[in-house]
């Protein structure tokens, strides 16, 4: 019986409304049993803490009758159709503690190698060009960066147009944190490069940098996080001091209530509420993670993981989320793990469902306890004068070092060696070392494993999977060729 559904369902069915039929067709499928595997799962230990129950709708797009095109993000023609429907499936039941859920640690025996990933961003034209890229923070404190690089992604400008393989970041050393294309070094210095709100003009929140720019911060940060779009875009850090601060756009109210709506280049300012965090991650809503698991949000209320009246909530407030390790969001999606089991909530795109239907956390059905998680967004296609969305997609790492991949699969971005819609969680093959972290965006994945080496797969439009490898698409991981 997998982790996530019916552990204490004798306990919990008291507190979970009836599920929609649609939520009993997805139950009635066929689990495959938990088996523990590695010295991580020694100890579950469940408790009893409250069940929070996610009203969701019913509704689904199972009565649009209209088939979508499948589409490889290659513009190859033997793509899979994808599924029009959402599949992240509600878990619900009780709260699980597990013990050991911590990112299986990483050991450099064989340099190079990368200690943390990141994903760049889109460019503000359009995402449908692929435009996807990484970056992995090197054992040696540089950061090297590749794929695409139409907005100075890549932090080089020496190196025209895109990249097939890993290029380092110019300036850049005694790096400590890596979030997108922004790094924190050892002395607190924030540095970031590509688009984004970072404090280099006067007369907009966005900036595109072909070089890494050092943000005028009132102290010295140990975490940043941005978001960035065409017209506005808010950034945080976290300083030393344990205090965050936010600027940029508070079109959202990303920035806090003490800034009005219409700002949209605000210099750093302190979110009171929010002092103390330890981590942070931004969309069009702001979410801080405390020493002791609690998770805290504000912004667009399709976005913060909790109830609320208004369209935006400007105060920092908990997610009724417990023991929470991790939290990635980008634009409007956003997905936590807590107590080993992923929670997924955001913008809704799926039809006649409305736009708040997954306005909550919603349980993730994973095969085993995981310890990391990522999302990405949608993204609007146009093929042959007609338009539909190639939908979200998520990937995780588990305790046991595998990785699973679900949702959008038309350049093989699964892993498991298809490209067919994956439905549910399916387990990505060939990775020769179990895997501390991974990262997605919509048409590609790339993986730290526990030796240091990165591996990626799906689409290599725009060369993000750092292989060296021409267009197309790869159907299972090929190693980065880290400098």
């Amino acid at each position: 019986m997998r982790t996530t559904r019916r552990l204490l369902e004798a306990e919990a069915r008291s507190s979970v409304a009836e599920p929609c039929p649609r939520d009993a067709d997805a139950a009635r499928r066929t689990r495959r049993p938990f088996v523990p595997r590695g010295p991580a799962l020694l100890a579950l230990v469940t408790s009893l803490a409250t069940v929070v129950a996610v009203s969701t709708s019913c509704s689904s797009s199972d009565g649009d009758a209209r088939e979508p095109h499948p589409r490889d993000a290659d513009g190859s023609a033997d793509a899979a159709p994808e599924a029009d429907r959402e599949d992240v499936i509600d878990a619900g039941i009780a709260d699980v503690v597990v013990k050991g859920s911590a990112p299986l640690p990483i050991e450099c025996k064989e340099p190079p190698c990368a200690i943390a990933l990141s994903t760049t961003t889109t460019t503000s034209s359009s995402p449908i060009l692929n435009d996807e890229g990484y970056c992995a923070l090197l054992h040696d404190g540089t950061v090297a960066c590749w794929g695409a690089n139409a907005e100075g992604q890549l932090g080089r400008p020496a190196t025209s147009g895109y990249s097939p393989v890993p290029v380092r970041v110019s300036g850049l050393s005694k790096v400590t944190a890596l979030d997108h294309t922004c790094a924190v070094d050892s002395d607190g210095s924030a540095f970031c490069w590509g688009r984004g709100p970072f404090l280099q003009s006067e007369a907009s929140t966005q900036t595109v940098e072909a070089t890494p720019v050092r943000l005028p911060l009132p102290g010295p940060a140990t975490k940043v996080a941005f978001s960035s779009s065409s017209y506005d875009g808010a950034g945080c850090a976290i300083l030393r001091d344990r205090s965050v601060v936010c600027w940029g756009s508070n079109s959202y109210l990303q920035l806090g209530v003490g800034v009005s709506r219409s700002e949209l280049n605000a210099q750093p300012q302190t979110i009171e509420r929010a002092f103390g965090a330890k981590d942070i991650a931004l969309g069009v809503a702001t979410f801080v993670l405390d020493d002791d698991g609690t998770l805290k949000s504000w912004g667009y209320n399709g976005s913060i993981g909790r109830p609320t009246a208004l369209n935006y909530s400007g105060v920092p407030a908990k997610v009724a989320l417990d023991h929470v390790s991790m939290i990635d969001t980008v634009t409007d999606q956003a997905c936590a793990v807590a107590n080993g089991i992923g929670w997924c909530w955001g913008g809704n795109d799926v039809d006649n469902a409305g736009s708040l239907a997954r306005a909550l956390p919603i349980a993730v059905d994973t095969p085993e306890p995981i310890t990391r998680i990522a999302t990405s967004q949608s993204v609007s296609v146009r093929e042959n004068n007609v338009s539909y969305l190639d939908r979200r997609r998520w990937c995780a790492t588990s305790v046991s070092g595998a990785v699973y991949c679900w949702g959008l699969n038309n350049a093989g971005q699964a892993g498991n060696g298809t490209k067919q819609f994956a439905l549910e969680p399916v387990q990505v093959v060939g990775l020769p070392a179990p895997a501390a972290e991974v990262k997605v965006m919509p048409y590609s994945t790339c993986a730290i494993l526990t030796n240091g080496k990165v591996y990626c797969w799906g689409s290599n439009f725009y060369g993000q999977l750092g292989a060296g490898l021409p267009k197309g698409s790869v159907l299972q991981p090929v190693e980065v060729k880290l400098p």
